[in-house]
């Protein structure tokens, strides 16, 4: 009697525990029309484009929200989300409407706004603003709409072609201090953003010249304008009543890569098909103010500009610094690191932290030479960077070996890298229980003295299929942002957020509000006895916590990490739901 029980209770246990381990459909939905696109939007929101229009699914709700079918069928290339706003826009020719996704609700139409066409929507977080170029009745047109509303603010109409020419660069403005500039066939136009006016109209720039750099201190009337063909080169002073200030465009050595204003003058950094050209140019007059440009070998990886030198490392692995009174380099023998930066970050006291596709260190930009002697990589298949803020280091990955490295050039090995599957390390995230480092099938979390915690490895069910998730994943682009965020003490790009729009900030940290929960897992695709799905883990443990079966070979998914879903395309008119929470 008493075996039996416990046998009974034995099975009740593992029948239980299994029932732990497997993640089930948390809800279905049948659509109208057939499924021709997935995305997931921020928020907690999955946007369907189907063979009737578009659909709405919310996180973790069991109905969709809206259905959107005013413009018929939704392809994949007709359909995009506006980073850091509620705005789908979709796209037929050259038409754009715009949706609030969060209530499918129209917020702008061209008809509406008396446009014709829109051919670029462009947001300016900074003054809560949406441009658009596009035309109406009177040919092209520049809008300015609220950003929280999308009421039109304004309308600028190309319409003067004696001074403009027949057409505009509609797929971008440039910008600076406060005005900014349209391109026309004969010149350029300046436009206040304030007032939303045209300033002035130059009409003497070549139509047939592609590349342009716009610089402006309004303050003082003083505009720059440099155009190239790549075998022609020009600068153009221009007055702030649109008139240029010399009796022809300046000369220049190349093609202008960045313009720049320093207390010397306005520094042009520019580069042909071989070199690049450093020279400082009067702002009053035009006339360059160094005895002769400062040629450097190749192309330029990075510039970083102080209050007295203009510090550059080149991508033949080549760092100085320039003296910005007189164009000389700070140093006689440039710092020969080896080709191909991956990072580069000036530091306090002149010190540059530095990392190759073979080397990393720390050099003195006064001395010339290493504050330690680098370190050599054994092998780099992936060199990725992130700042230990806790501990005042970096944590540098070259794919096959993973370093702690001080500000003092003290540069510590702390294990080899060994990814199976060819894998190599593309995410550091730091955790309250230690540094996770991962891929998409492996993962290792160490302590912050270097100790491995865990390593956990699920082999991929195709190459095809694992480079579709990568969840818990903390970017490589986002992992170098930060470092450099971190070490600039610059942290303006970071905050424009979801939040940057203020009259939506609070819908938005609604919404973000639930994510809490997912931050502590990890989901890998894998193949599972039954078929392919994924295995939930714990990061700070590796532990297995989960099993999601998706019962076909070539699943088809969107995932929304930080809501915790899984959307799963069932057939080609159901979606089913999975909450990885």
């Amino acid at each position: 009697m008493n075996k039996f029980k416990i046998s009974l209770l034995l099975v009740a246990f593992a029948t239980a525990t299994f029932a732990q381990k497997t993640i089930p459909e948390s809800a279905a939905f049948a659509l109208d029309g057939n499924i021709e696109t997935l995305k997931v939007a921020a928020g907690g929101i999955l946007l369907v484009g189907t063979s009737k229009g578009l659909t709405a699914i919310e996180a973790h709700k069991n109905v969709s929200i809206y259905d959107y079918n005013a413009l018929g069928k939704i392809n994949p290339t007709e359909m995009s989300i506006m980073d850091n706003l509620p705005y789908a826009v979709l796209t037929r020719g050259y038409s754009k409407v715009i949706l609030n996704y969060f209530t499918g609700i129209e917020v702008f139409t061209p008809a509406k706004n008396d446009m014709a066409a829109v051919f670029s929507v462009h947001p300016d977080f900074s003054n809560q603003k949406i441009y658009m170029l596009g035309s109406n009745k009177l040919g092209y047109c520049f809008g300015v709409f609220d950003m929280n509303t999308l009421q039109n603010e304004g309308m600028i109409n190309f319409s003067d072609k004696k001074t403009m020419g027949a057409y505009i660069d509609v797929t971008k403005y440039y910008e600076s201090d406060g005005k900014l500039f349209v391109r026309t066939e004969k010149g350029i136009v300046c436009i206040d953003k304030k007032s939303f006016k045209i300033d002035w109209t130059y009409s003497d720039l070549e139509k047939t010249f592609p590349y342009i750099k716009v610089l402006a201190d309004a303050a003082n009337g003083l505009y720059f304008v440099t155009e190239s063909d790549i075998n022609k080169s020009y600068l153009h002073k221009i007055d702030p009543a649109g008139n240029r200030t010399t009796q022809k465009p300046v000369k220049l050595e190349a093609n202008t890569h960045e313009m720049t204003f320093t207390s010397n003058g306005l520094l042009l950094r520019m580069m042909d098909t071989k070199n690049s050209y450093f020279q400082m140019y009067n702002t009053q007059t035009a006339e360059s103010i160094w005895e002769k440009p400062t040629d450097i070998k190749g192309s330029i990886f990075q510039t970083i500009k102080t209050d007295t030198f203009y510090v550059y490392a080149s991508n033949d692995g080549l760092i100085n610094s320039l003296d910005l009174a007189t164009g000389k380099t700070q140093l006689k023998k440039e710092i020969k690191t080896g080709a191909w930066f991956k990072n580069v970050i000036l530091l306090e006291n002149d010190l540059l932290f530095y990392i190759t596709s073979t080397n990393m260190g720390i050099a003195n930009l006064k001395t010339g030479e290493y504050e330690k002697e680098p370190v050599k990589f054994k092998k780099a298949t992936n060199l990725i960077t992130a700042f230990d803020a806790k501990n005042d280091r970096f944590v540098v990955s070259s794919g096959t070996e993973l370093f702690f490295v001080s500000k003092d050039g003290t540069a510590t090995k702390i294990l080899d890298l060994d990814f199976k599957e060819d894998e190599t390390p593309t995410k550091i995230e730091f955790r309250t229980s230690g540094i996770l480092i991962g891929a998409k099938q492996t993962n290792i979390l160490i302590d912050y003295n270097g100790k491995q915690i865990y390593e956990s490895y699920y082999k991929a069910p195709g190459q095809s299929l694992a480079a579709k998730i990568a969840l818990g994943a903390l970017t490589v682009d986002l992992a170098q942002q930060s470092v450099g965020q971190n070490m600039a003490g610059n942290n303006k790009d970071a905050n424009q957020s979801a939040g940057a729009a203020s009259g939506m900030a609070g819908e938005f940290s609604k919404k973000f509000s639930a994510t809490k929960e997912t931050k502590d897992f990890l989901y890998v695709l894998t193949k599972l006895e039954e078929g392919v799905g994924l295995v939930k883990l714990n990061k700070d443990t590796g532990e297995k916590l989960a099993e999601l079966l998706l019962k076909d070979k070539k699943p088809e998914y969107e995932v929304d990490e930080l809501f915790g879903v899984l959307y799963f395309k069932k057939d080609k008119k159901e979606i089913v739901s999975f909450d990885l929470r």
